[in-house]
């Protein structure tokens, strides 16, 4: 499954991605289309990114849900796995905190990014996957650990802030 959304979405990327590295006509200059400089609009937005990723985990194993939500536009979608859309950076906070009640300890997890790209001067997408391994029901059992891909699509606010106005969850 995770595969041929994967497909799906370098399919639908296709264009931009490879219209950055073909050369241009002289037509497609005078359009006003101007290259992107990738290197530079990816380090204008690593740090807050690899921050985003960094808080995660600490902030499920603390119920910190603002936290989580921080990195989130304000009007930032979050679609579950199941498809349930959640709208808003303070609709995201809420939907952790009504989580947190249902989660057992956290011994380990992280956010392992396998990609980025620039899609348009203040867009980029960001895949890769997530995991958490939780204490056992009952003693004596082995963790339970669970996981998924993600697909986060971030942009650059009038504030020059990257925020979250797509994350997927798959």
């Amino acid at each position: 499954r995770f595969h041929t959304t994967l497909a799906l979405v370098t399919l639908a990327l296709a264009p931009s991605l490879f219209a950055q590295g073909t050369p241009r006509s002289a037509a497609a200059r005078d359009t006003g289309r101007v290259r992107l400089d990738t290197a530079v609009i990816l380090a204008s937005a690593r740090s807050e990114i690899e921050a985003a990723n960094a808080a995660w985990l600490p902030g499920l194993q603390q119920h910190d849900a603002k936290a989580i939500a921080a990195p989130y536009a304000d009007s930032g979608l979050f679609i579950a796995g199941d498809g349930t859309v959640t709208r808003g950076r303070e609709a995201v906070a809420r939907m952790y905190e009504a989580r947190f009640p249902k989660l057992r300890p956290i011994r380990a997890g992280g956010i392992v990014q396998d990609g980025l790209t620039v899609l348009a001067p203040t867009r980029i997408a960001e895949w890769g996957h997530g995991w958490l391994e939780l204490e056992p029901e009952r003693g004596g059992a082995p963790p339970v650990r669970s996981g998924g891909n993600y697909l986060t699509v971030w942009e650059r606010q009038a504030d020059g802030h990257w925020r979250i106005v797509r994350n997927l969850a798959f």
